[in-house]
Order: structure tokens, then C-alpha cells, then sequence
């Protein structure tokens, strides 16, 4: 079965569970939060992207970039970013040579906080120390690039190794056709493997390693779906220029942000969700399926009702993380 956990699971109670604890664990604010830090590190994770690029022969990168945020981000969110790729695609070695330290530190601190966020959602208290903490997420942003690199790297190239491969096989016409079709399916499946990396390495929590989950399932096809009627929305409806002035795409990037944030979290608590409810998953708060001690929640009592839900019965533990400061 692709999803052991989900056997014998309600989808309809999976999914109202799921909105249940994605309001009690305060993802909103959560959400809000990282849409803020991912809109003060956007200018230093493209700065690290950018060095990253000095090892790979990429030409076309910066205009596969502008294609993507055409793609999914609306107009006047747009005015801001593509001025960043022009300052970014002009700038020299030393500069981002110097800044390096400083874009790794900047762009970690949105992976510090889905850290936090994460463990919320799994109602686990962080017991990593700030010194394994701090690096875990600089190693995270640097995966993290490595991963839309490779992402770039294949749909850039793609096109070229498609015609070479045609070329020496005779069947230009199949092989383009294919590779029309295919890009889109696999851009989409990538998606849900980094996402599902994402919720394996974030929370601190033991826990199997599966390429694709419910939660990156969810998160991936909602989130393509909420870009697609964002960007739909603002070209339409909203003039943000008008209601904010010279902010306006500002605003609207930070709203976008906020949205990816949430969809993000909405799949990190469907697996918890999932995970709890399992007869052969966690206990909620616990970090390992062995772990079986209750814990209490902020009024000192031990959490009841968590269980109703479950194959079988099990006991219940741990509060919620709170947003860290």
C-alpha cells in the first residue's frame, strides 16, 4: 500500500481532523510569520543561489527564473522579484563571495522557524540544542538550494538533452512530444519529494522516510491550485497598487507568501494527523512509537479525546510548540 497509515482511515475525518489541529497548533500565525521571514530572505537565498550557480554551467538560468515566477506569481508581485533576478544576474564574484555568510545565516532563519513549526505540528517540545540546531538548518537552506538547482538544472538542460537524445535515435518528433507532455507530471512529482523531505528532516521527530506522503500530496496540488487563483484574483479583481500605492506589490508578495506558508503547514499536520490516528503510529507528542509517556498540556492536565479517532487505543502526550521569538 502506498500509504500504510492511512489504512482503515476515514478520509473525511482525516481531513476535518486536519483542519481541527491546523487551527488549535496556530499554524495561521505560524504561516504569517514565515511569510514575513521568506519575504526578508528572498534577496539573500537568490544571493546564495547565485553562488551555488558559479559551479554549474547554467546560461539559461536566469531566464527559466523569470518564466517560473511568471508562472505562478501574480503581476505586481512580479515588479519585485524580477528586479532582484536583473541586480542578482549582474552582480560580481566578490560581492556574493562576501555576503555568503550572510545569506546563509539570513535565508536559515526561515528554516529555523518551519522547524518550530513543524514540531507544533507534531505537538513536540524541540529538545535539539541551539549548537546542533543552528547548523541543522544551514545544512537544510543548502539542500534546500541544491534541490531547486537540480530542478533548474533538468528543466533547463532538459530541452537540450531531449534533442541530442532524438537526434541520435531518429525520433525527434516522439521525443519532443514526450518531453512536452512529461515535463509538467515531473516538475509536479519533484515537488511533492521536496516537500516530503521537508516533513521528514524538520520536526524532531523519529520518524519512516517516504518519498511521496498524504501531506505533500495535499500541499503540493493545493498550493498549485491556490497560485493558479491568487495570480487569477489580483490580474482580475484586486488593484493593490491603488489600495497600498507604491507598497502594493509588496503586499501582494507577502500575501503569496503567506498562502504557500499555509498550504505547507496544512500538509505537515494532515501527517501528524495521520500519524496519530494510525494504530501503528506515534502517540501525539511523541517522537518515536516507542515513546509512551503522557505529557501535560498548558492548563497541567493530561489531554483526553485525542484517541477516539485511532485503531486502537493508546496513550495520549505532549503539548504544542509555540512560535519561538
Amino acid at each position: 500500500m502506498l500509504f500504510p497509515h492511512m489504512n482503515n482511515l476515514p478520509f473525511m475525518k482525516v481531513m476535518v481532523r486536519t483542519v481541527k489541529e491546523f487551527v488549535d497548533d496556530e499554524m495561521p500565525t505560524y504561516a504569517s510569520a514565515l511569510a514575513y521571514q521568506m519575504l526578508f530572505s528572498l534577496f539573500p537565498f537568490l544571493l546564495f543561489l547565485i553562488a551555488l550557480i558559479g559551479f554549474l554551467h547554467l546560461p539559461d538560468f536566469f531566464s527559466w527564473m523569470r518564466l517560473q515566477s511568471e508562472l505562478v506569481l501574480p503581476p505586481q508581485a512580479l515588479e519585485q522579484v524580477n528586479p532582484v533576478i536583473d541586480q542578482l544576474q549582474q552582480s560580481k564574484g566578490g560581492l556574493l563571495s562576501i555576503g555568503i555568510v550572510v545569506a546563509l545565516w539570513t535565508a536559515s532563519a526561515g528554516v529555523r522557524l518551519t522547524m518550530s513549526a513543524m514540531n507544533a505540528a507534531y505537538d513536540v517540545v524541540e529538545e535539539r540544542p541551539a549548537w546542533k540546531r543552528i547548523p541543522l538548518s544551514i545544512l537544510y537552506t543548502i539542500g534546500l538550494a541544491g534541490m531547486l538547482l537540480c530542478v533548474a538544472a533538468l528543466m533547463v538542460t532538459g530541452p537540450q538533452v531531449m534533442q541530442w537524445l532524438a537526434g541520435q535515435i531518429g525520433m525527434e518528433d516522439f521525443i519532443v512530444t514526450l518531453w512536452t507532455i512529461l515535463r509538467w507530471p515531473l516538475i509536479v512529482i519533484l515537488l511533492m519529494i521536496a516537500v516530503a523531505v521537508i516533513y521528514y528532516v524538520m520536526p524532531d521527530v523519529k520518524q519512516e522516510f517516504r518519498f511521496i506522503t498524504p501531506g505533500s500530496m495535499l500541499a503540493v496540488v493545493v498550493w498549485i491550485v491556490a497560485s493558479l487563483g491568487f495570480a487569477y484574483y489580483v490580474k482580475t479583481f484586486a488593484d493593490y497598487n491603488a489600495m497600498y500605492g507604491s507598497i502594493g506589490a509588496i503586499i501582494v508578495l507577502l500575501l503569496y507568501f503567506y498562502i504557500s506558508s499555509a498550504v505547507l503547514l496544512l500538509g505537515a499536520e494532515m501527517n501528524a494527523v495521520i500519524e496519530h490516528m494510525s494504530a501503528e503510529g506515534k502517540d501525539k507528542g511523541a517522537k518515536d512509537p516507542e515513546d509512551t509517556t503522557p505529557a501535560v498540556d498548558q492548563t497541567g492536565t493530561v489531554p483526553t479525546g485525542e484517541k477516539d479517532l485511532r485503531a486502537s487505543p493508546a496513550t495520549p502526550s505532549s503539548v504544542a510548540a509555540r512560535p519561538q521569538p
